[in-house]
């Protein structure tokens, strides 16, 4: 590939110059390519004699990268879609299982939390609806001032073969004016329109609501709801954690190397005989039997002794958690629900987020999360002929811990005495299922215990 591609397309202006670059570091965070950031920041924190001393730069954890895996988790099991007409419900669960909707969706969620805005791209294909995840630093974008959060027009910035050469490009989907919608395929600047080369410039029909009104292909997804189109700066201090973190580490492991380890010294003498190898190094050959003899170099009284080690190990990599430790709690996670583990493998920087802060995490997300997902529903419902409206999405969760399911029956059990709650309620919590499901399952029950017995 051409080199001028890897550098991405030319932004079209500061400000989404400034958003790409943030987006850009934290998806090389996110997919591991993140090493020439590492050096970066090696190199302003070191002079260069120091920074050869530390060695190769240590990516071995990723503080930003676990983080974001540990809690992006509302995916883990497959939402639960519902519609009144239980045939339109099916087909919808068909296109998205075998389109593997759900399966792109746990990635589309890490970038959506890393970087705090994905996109989902969904098509008709002749084997049916197909998605595809887009980069939020390859996307530019307008919305409307009565809907300041949602895409109203986008561009989307794609390498193709022009000629003889592949260069970036952009498609260019506009519905600021319903009544004529715009689809074309321009040069990355937008100055030359090469949509007749590439089979644009006319609305695709399929792209329609029932009632004729025009819809974009993309979904765009925040993390958080804010009231603007992109929230690009937000949680920049974990991606800047990362990058600290593995440069302390980067150091941790030039301690280990290098000066773990008492210092020995001599002064005005010598060890006599030895042996000197082709490097020019002298030594001896010891063993527990072994008497070392020593010699003055001046005829007076030398003296041996040695220096405490350069470094502590341990204490600086307890040092190096409680710093990361520190830094993930300022990323909406609770001191309480981070945990380091140092009882097996994992031990030495292994910061885990708990059951209670993934659910934490989860739950927050599931507002944001579902906006994008009912629209992307609604939009595939209308590629594929069926009702528009009316959809529903549950989210499973995490299931329950062995644990965790004993102090729920505890707890069904005292408020079924005082007539709070029920059986569909309990079984819905704790398989992770809606309470119609779960009413149909324990109907489903009942008939099999008149059929097979208890």
């Amino acid at each position: 590939m051409n080199l001028a591609l890897l550098a991405g397309p030319t932004p079209p202006n500061d400000i989404t110059a400034a958003r790409w670059e943030e987006q850009r570091r934290r998806r090389r965070l996110l997919e591991g390519a993140w090493k020439p950031d590492l050096r970066e920041t090696l190199a302003r924190e070191y002079e260069p004699q120091r920074r050869r001393r530390l060695g190769l730069p240590d990516t071995t954890k990723n503080l930003f990268r676990s983080a974001i895996n540990q809690l992006a988790v509302l995916y883990d099991s497959a939402p639960i879609v519902s519609h009144p007409d239980a045939a339109a419900a099916e087909t919808m669960r068909t296109a998205l299982d075998n389109g593997g909707a759900w399966e792109l969706a746990q990635t589309l969620q890490e970038q959506t939390m890393g970087c705090r805005e994905g996109l989902f791209v969904c098509t008709l294909e002749p084997g049916g609806v197909q998605w595809r995840i887009v980069p939020p630093d390859l996307v530019d974008g307008a919305a409307l001032i009565t809907a300041p959060d949602q895409l109203v027009e986008f561009y989307e910035y794609r390498i193709r073969t022009v000629g003889d050469s592949q260069v970036w490009t952009r498609d260019f989907w506009s519905i600021r004016d319903p009544e004529n919608p715009i689809y074309r395929v321009q040069d990355e600047r937008g100055i030359v329109d090469l949509s007749e080369m590439f089979g644009a410039g006319v609305w695709p029909d399929e792209y329609r609501y029932p009632d004729g009104a025009p819809f974009l292909p993309a979904i765009l997804y925040h993390a958080r709801r804010t009231g603007k189109l992109w929230d690009a700066q937000r949680g920049i201090e974990l991606a800047d954690a990362a990058l600290g973190t593995a440069g302390l580490l980067t150091q941790w492991k030039h301690v280990v190397r290098d000066a773990s380890w008492p210092q020995r010294y001599a002064i005005d003498c010598e060890i006599a005989g030895g042996v000197t190898d082709s490097n020019g190094d002298r030594y001896v050959q010891t063993d527990e039997a072994s008497i070392l003899n020593f010699r003055s170099t001046d005829g007076l009284s030398g003296s041996l002794g040695q220096f405490s080690p350069g470094g502590d190990p341990a204490s600086l990599l307890n040092a190096i958690e409680n710093y990361a430790a520190g830094c993930l709690a300022d990323f909406d996670v609770a001191p309480a629900d981070i945990a380091r583990t140092h009882t097996d493998a994992r031990s030495g920087y292994a910061i885990e987020i708990t059951r209670s802060g993934q659910r934490a995490a989860a739950a927050r997300a599931k507002r944001p999360q579902r906006r994008g997902d009912l629209e992307m529903i609604g939009k595939v419902a209308a590629l594929l002929g069926l009702p528009v409206d009316g959809w529903s999405i549950a989210y499973p969760g995490i299931p329950l811990s062995m644990q965790e399911k004993k102090l729920l029956l505890e707890e069904h059990k005292e408020r079924s005495e005082m007539g709070v709650t029920s059986k569909p309620a309990l079984l819905a919590k704790l398989d992770g299922i809606t309470e119609d499901q779960a009413r149909d399952l324990l109907r489903q029950y009942a008939r099999d215990r008149l059929e097979f017995g208890e």
